[in-house]
């Protein structure tokens, strides 16, 4: 192992992230785990089935837990400490698994967008141009994912010189940092979209305050994963450091398994009503309002939604039922914490008198 140069302060050969790194991934990721798990089984309370949908976030914790445990064997053989404090091949090892950690841990926070993007698809119903700017955001991102992805290994050649293992040449680093910002950039402006967009919709229907703010709260868990994305392209600039990559590194591996696991989470919470409304009853979000209960049994109350986006005299039309009392869930309709959709077709003056802008 080399000496520290008398430079360093005290107890610099001594610091290490990589237990405060593993613990909170590990933690993260127990948690997110624990999301996953309460969905599939809300899923199969509610539909009876798992859908698309519930496979990518299956996908997508597969990824996190490989992503971390691709992170403990970097720090093993000494992420989280400084590079000049290592042995060279443990530290060849620590670059190496480092790197190839980042191949799922980018793709678990990229795929479980798409998740949320086919929920609110399903939920919310969105007009031509929500549908044209949804698709776009997600086509143009996953393109910007995959290139993140090429560019960690097509930055050296031999990919081997960027860990030790031959002699090569590498790209500018600010290349390299200069894309990941950009991908950070494209993250949390699709991660604010999915998130605001359902926000508006949701806030402007009339139902029990309590229930619009678990909606809006749930299908807007979006904005913390944004606020994490933004916060770890601050981290990225350390990424410039390359004489002490094992250190700086470890910052952006912590914040990349956090942002994934927000997504994650909040790609789930929208599903769990029929979990939550089977383990506490159907009043867990709220209760009944006015309207919903006439004495006579379980009534539901309907709203008509043209969502933002609608043209020509011909409008799709959703109908969101939301359930309130009965505690049923209807096999061919997907139930969104209580919400059902049913969708039908209305023209002429019907569907004006629906319409919401």
């Amino acid at each position: 192992m080399s000496s520290s140069p008398p430079d360093r302060p005290p107890g610099y050969a001594e610091e290490n992230k990589g237990p405060l790194i593993l613990t909170t991934t590990s933690i993260m990721t127990g948690i997110a785990f624990l999301f996953v798990a309460a969905r599939i089984i809300s899923r199969r309370i509610s539909i009876k089935k798992i859908a698309l949908d519930d496979y990518i976030t299956i996908l997508c914790i597969v990824l996190s837990i490989l992503y971390v445990g691709l992170a403990s064997v970097a720090i093993r053989y000494g992420g989280g400490r400084h590079l000049d404090t290592l042995e060279p091949k443990d530290s060849s090892k620590a670059i190496y698994y480092t790197l190839v950690s980042f191949v799922p841990g980018v793709m678990s926070f990229t795929i479980p967008k798409y998740a949320v993007a086919i929920l609110l698809a399903k939920v919310l119903g969105p007009g031509k141009i929500h549908r044209i700017v949804m698709w776009t955001l997600s086509v143009v991102y996953f393109l910007i994912a995959v290139g993140m992805l090429v560019i960690n290994f097509a930055q050296c050649t031999p990919a081997a010189t960027q860990w030790g293992g031959a002699e090569g040449t590498c790209w500018d680093r600010r290349i390299t940092v200069a894309y990941a910002l950009v991908l950070g950039v494209a993250s949390a402006i699709f991660d604010f979209y999915l998130a605001i967009y359902p926000t508006i919709i949701l806030l402007g229907l009339q139902m029990n305050w309590k229930k619009k703010l678990a909606l809006s709260s749930s299908l807007g868990f979006g904005y913390c994963a944004g606020a994490v994305t933004i916060y770890k392209c601050t981290t990225l600039p350390g990424l410039l450091h390359l004489q002490d990559f094992t250190y700086a590194v470890d910052d952006v591996v912590l914040w990349t398994n956090i942002e994934a696991n927000c997504v994650l989470i909040g790609a789930c919470i929208p599903t769990l009503y029929p979990l939550v409304k089977k383990v506490f009853g159907s009043s867990a979000l709220g209760g009944s309002t006015p309207n919903e209960n006439d004495g006579s049994g379980p009534q539901r109350n309907k709203y008509n939604i043209v969502t933002i986006g609608s043209s020509g005299k011909k409008r799709k039309i959703w109908t969101s039922t939301f359930e309130l009392e009965t505690t049923r869930a209807a096999e061919s309709q997907d139930v969104i914490l209580g919400i059902e959709q049913a969708r039908s077709v209305h023209s002429g003056t019907e569907g004006q008198q629906g319409e919401r802008v």
